[in-house]
Order: structure tokens, then sequence, then C-alpha cells
């Protein structure tokens, strides 16, 4: 079982190999949260601890990060342990739907499994990392309902359509869009992702879209850039 070192500007992140990996994904929606003034954050499906790690970074939030995985616990806990964040970042073993909180949280944060197919990834972990086999849309959404506070906001990431269908499941719940942000790997093609965040405040959405790549590979756009160089060591 091979480990791997990724580093970024103020902490690295070890991952393995039976266990999702840092992404573009993860760190596309860690670098666009907005903390703001959140006391509690909770990130849904932790893996490495990829997101505890960026919001630590950037707000002075206590921190919780929660995956079903036990090898990916054990890899947070690592992650944490070994940041100058320690002290306010804690990981648990559970399932979202078998969470218990103490208090509601002021955000919550996931980049949750999305795959729906039949095919579904050769090892346990990383098949319930890619797969919903363990946290489907529905199942998401009430989740985050139970234990997001009144006022609080949350933030996924997911393919655009399924986006959509989150964003129609958590409607039942009182949650729509304030912000959404549709990623393309390049300008001319359609998004393959969208981030959205979400309240229980009705408001008109603000719509906005990046594009990873200017065209060719590694010829990353100017607002991708901006976007991630906080994190990244390479901008």
């Amino acid at each position: 079982m091979s480990d791997s070192y990724f580093t970024f500007k103020q902490f690295r992140v070890l991952h393995r190999k039976s266990i999702m990996k840092v992404g573009t994904d993860g760190v596309l929606l860690g670098a666009y949260v907005d903390c703001g003034d959140a006391k509690r954050i909770l990130d849904i499906g932790t893996g490495t601890g990829l997101l505890c790690l960026m919001l630590a970074q950037k707000c002075e939030a206590h921190i919780h990060g929660i995956d079903i995985n036990a090898e990916a616990v054990e890899v947070a806990k690592f992650n944490v342990g070994e940041s100058k964040w320690a002290d306010r970042i804690e990981v648990f073993q559970s399932s979202v739907q078998d969470f218990v909180a103490e208090e509601k949280y002021d955000l919550i944060v996931s980049n949750p499994p999305f795959y729906t197919t039949d095919v579904v990834a050769p090892e346990k972990g990383r098949a319930l990392a890619r797969h919903d086999l363990s946290l489907n849309i529905s199942e998401l959404a009430v989740s985050v309902d139970r234990l997001l506070a009144q006022d609080g906001r949350c933030y996924v990431i997911y393919p655009t359509e399924q986006c959509q269908l989150f964003e129609n499941e958590a409607s039942k719940y009182g949650l729509c869009a304030l912000r959404r942000l549709y990623v393309s790997s390049r300008p001319d093609v359609q998004p393959i992702r969208t981030i959205v965040e979400l309240s229980r405040r009705q408001c008109e959405t603000e719509c906005d879209s990046l594009y990873i790549e200017n065209g060719e590979r590694h010829d990353f756009s100017d607002k991708y850039r901006s976007l991630t160089r906080d994190y990244y060591l390479k901008f």
C-alpha cells in the first residue's frame, strides 16, 4: 500500500492508493468556500482531511471531519496532526446518517461520492469514496438539513447534472442556491462540475463560471490561478 504526499503552501496531505487522493474537485471546493464568520464547520466525507485543512488555513473555526472509511479517518487524523491547526480540527469515523452533533454547524461542506453506475472501483475504500454506495443525493440533503444551523450555509461540488438533482432535493427542506460556480476543463467545453452554496435564505442565485486551462495542458487560466493561489505551490 503506497503512501505519497501532496504539498501545499501551508500544509501537506498524505494519501494512499486505497482511498481517494487529492484532486482538483476538492481543491476547487475548498478554495471557493467563503467561511465568513463561521464558528463550527462540518466536512462530510472528509477523506484525507483536505477540506478541513484548507478551511482551517483561512478561518478560525472549529472544524469536524467525518468519514465512514476507517483508513481514510486514520490518514485524515495523521494529516491534521501534522498541521498547525490540530488544536481545532477533529476527525470522526461515522456515516453522516448516524453522526450526532452536540450543536448544529454554521457551515457544512462536502465533496460527496457521485458515481451511480454498477461498475465500481475495485478497492472497497475507493468504491465508497467514488460511488454513492453509502451516501446518495437524498441522504446528503436530509443530513445537511438536520445538521445545519438555521442561518447556516452549505457548499457541495457535483457533476453538473447531479448538482441540479441535489439542489432539487435540498429545496424540499427549504435550502436554496445562493451562488453557483460552473467549472469547465477548457473554455470550449461544457461545465463538468458545479459548486453550489445553499442556505435557507431566499434570494436570487448568483452564477459564475470558471475554466481550468486555457486550452493547452498546464496552461492554467488566470481565474483558476487566482482562486487557488493561496494553496498551490506552483501559483
